[in-house]
């Protein structure tokens, strides 16, 4: 690769994820040879000289004038104490004669005077995208110019554009990353196969839901005399995105796939997260591939990680995997290989799953919720969504795999990116066993809690009148899971080195690690410093908590949407969190939440606990605020 231009220097210093970098950090960010980098430090000198970058004390590389945090934090949708003049920003337009307002949403700011020339057409009640300006001579009140007129405020379609704006979420990408995602050949060539196992010959199929169209992984499984052999093949991104092009510093930009209810915003562009990446049937496609040994008993005895070529035999689904294991009659129907396959996999998967429930793994069972939308795409039902023996089978597969991989990588001492989750601190597990004595469930508090321990609870609530409460109240005792450099072990699945490498068409992490196997198997320097790995780490840890705060926010539009037919009915509900302010009730009709004010809990002064079940009814359902309001109708009672 030649060196880069001085223009894509300076664009990749203005991206929002960009922290200040040393030389050597440039380069590898934006893929020299070290061979080319003597010419790139001149072309820095250069820059430098010309008043167009500047370093701060610590030698490190930035654009002059603009303050970059050296810890990300969560881009788009933020409250802000001090004004966002500049930005767009999303609210209401209320009219007060040919002048206006547009109260803002999310953002502590006073309403934005708007003057006639700058309305655009605007009625009351529009919802627009306005920009904020300073306020002049002795205004108070800061200023505003209509941007875009999203349509009428509270209906669907409109507050799912405002979300998309104050969110920041991406419509498209630039013109060079989809220029460079175009020039990716779509044919497996000659040359792509050295150094690669040929698998293609081999059995193997992907397994994923109905509507999915990026397949990341495809299995293939065989009985051995001493037990099962294993293959995991991954789609190998890393062959198609180098380190340094557009294509790379965009998805390390987005740092991952965000689904939303009727579109996804994806890392990668759709010719390669959708065709030249996805592991679709009856196509050649480049891979990286676990392949493990297990006993009879499920227990490994060995694993391999290579390059590989494949060929998917099929795209099944969850449903029809399901339908096959367990002899439903109006099951697909599916190649008799196919079917002996899944038989022997699920015989592997059971003894994975009770092995590692032994060792101590958290099994919740806390659904997801699925729309049930009608012939226009409306949603006119959310359900729990059903985890089946399909699922339990790719997910036990790919722990399989991720395990391996980051076992390797440990062993080798290279640095990596390791997915972690660390044990609850101790003030959580003493408050959480005082709250689980409530329901009769014993948690002994020493120095540390091991996982074994909180398992045995919850599998004690399961089935029962306080399993939603107990699950609850464990999971909000426990931290979240984040990327790190520090190969700590993953608490909840109870394994002492874990990683991502199983999703690199959706998560940049995934890409990364398969970097690193990449210089293990070719026997190269890994691809980034630690320095480097450690601010990824971090990035795409903030980058995974924004896409779940999206998709949570376009979930709410949805239920509220349906919900608003409901409004002044009555329903049965539990109590899932209880706060200073109110009470938040998930229904048992519908799969959706909301909240009980503390004004409107009967009988006044009542204390409510988690899994109280109580009868409220649906007062309002506001889709501008995405929530749903009820009120007590009769006392608690315990089922």
């Amino acid at each position: 690769m030649k060196n880069p231009e001085p223009t894509e220097i300076i664009k990749l210093m203005k991206q929002p994820s960009y922290r200040p970098l040393r030389s050597s950090e440039l380069a590898q960010r934006l893929g020299v040879p070290r061979e080319q980098r003597a010419v790139f430090k001149r072309l820095l000198r250069g820059l430098l000289g010309d008043g167009k970058v500047t370093r701060n004390k610590g030698g490190r590389y930035l654009l002059p004038g603009i303050r970059h945090a050296e810890n990300p934090k969560v881009p788009g949708r933020q409250l802000v104490k001090s004004p966002v003049y500049g930005k767009k920003i999303v609210g209401r337009v209320v009219r007060i004669g040919k002048t206006g307002m547009v109260v803002l949403k999310n953002v502590k700011l006073p309403p934005l005077v708007i003057s006639p020339s700058e309305m655009k057409g605007a009625r009351s009640g529009s919802l627009v995208v306005a920009e904020a300006s300073p306020p002049k001579g002795r205004d108070k009140m800061p200023r505003g110019t209509i941007v875009e007129v999203l349509g009428k405020a509270g209906r669907l379609d409109t507050e799912k554009k405002g979300l998309s704006v104050e969110y920041e979420l991406p419509t498209e990408f630039p013109r060079n990353v989809e220029a460079e995602a175009k020039r990716v050949s779509e044919e497996v060539r000659e040359e792509d196969l050295r150094g690669r196992k040929d698998l293609r010959g081999k059995l193997c199929f992907t397994i994923d839901g109905d509507s999915a169209k990026d397949f990341d992984d495809a299995v293939a499984i065989m009985k051995t005399r001493g037990g099962y052999r294993l293959w995991v093949s991954i789609a190998d991104v890393s062959h198609y995105v180098s380190v340094g092009t557009a294509l790379d510093n965009e998805a390390l930009e987005r740092a991952t796939s965000i689904y939303l209810t009727d579109k996804v915003v994806p890392m990668l562009p759709e010719e390669l997260s959708n065709w030249v990446c996805s592991l679709v049937p009856d196509e050649d496609r480049l891979t990286k591939t676990v392949e493990l040994d297990y006993d009879r008993e499920g227990t490994v005895k060995g694993s391999k990680i290579y390059n590989s070529v494949i060929r998917s035999r099929a795209r099944l689904t969850y449903t029809a995997v399901t339908e096959t294991l367990e002899g439903n009659a109006g099951g697909a129907r599916l190649d008799g290989e196919i079917k002996q396959s899944l038989a022997v996999m699920r015989e592997l998967y059971e003894r994975l799953k009770k092995s590692r429930v032994e060792k101590g793994e958290l099994d919740f069972d806390f659904p997801d919720p699925e729309l049930i939308q009608d012939e226009l795409g409306r949603t006119v039902d959310v359900i729990k969504s059903t985890r089946n023996v399909a699922h339990g089978i790719i997910e036990e597969f790919m722990i399989a795999a991720n395990t391996a991989v980051a076992e390797r990588v440990f062993t080798s001492k290279r640095h990596s990116v390791y997915r972690i989750h660390e044990p609850p601190d101790l003030d959580s597990i003493r408050e959480l066993a005082e709250d689980l004595k409530k329901f009769g469930h014993i948690l002994k508090v020493g120095r540390e809690v091991r996982a074994q321990d909180l398992q045995k609870i919850i599998f004690e609530a399961k089935g029962g009148a306080s399993q939603v409460a107990v699950h609850t109240m464990v999971l909000r005792a426990l931290s979240r899971a984040v990327y790190s450099t520090n190969p700590l072990a993953h608490f909840g699945l109870a394994i002492a080195h874990y990683t991502h490498f199983t999703s690199p068409i959706r998560r940049y992490p995934d890409l990364v690690v398969h970097r690193i196997i990449n210089s293990l198997v070719c026997k190269r320097a890994t691809p980034c410093d630690e320095e480097t790995l450690e601010w990824i780490s971090a990035h795409c840890s903030v980058k995974e908590r924004f896409a779940d705060e999206v998709e949570r926010e376009v979930l709410k539009l949805e239920k509220v949407e349906m919900m608003k037919s409901h409004v002044g009915k009555e329903f049965d509900g539990v109590v899932i969190s209880v706060m200073p302010f109110g009470m938040f009730v998930e229904l048992e009709d519908y799969f959706v939440d909301g909240m009980v004010p503390r004004e409107k809990i009967r009988p006044r002064g009542k204390k409510y606990d988690l899994g109280d079940h109580v009868r409220v009814k649906l007062v309002e359902a506001d889709l501008e605020r995405r929530r749903l309001t009820f009120e007590m109708v009769k006392a608690s009672r315990r089922a």
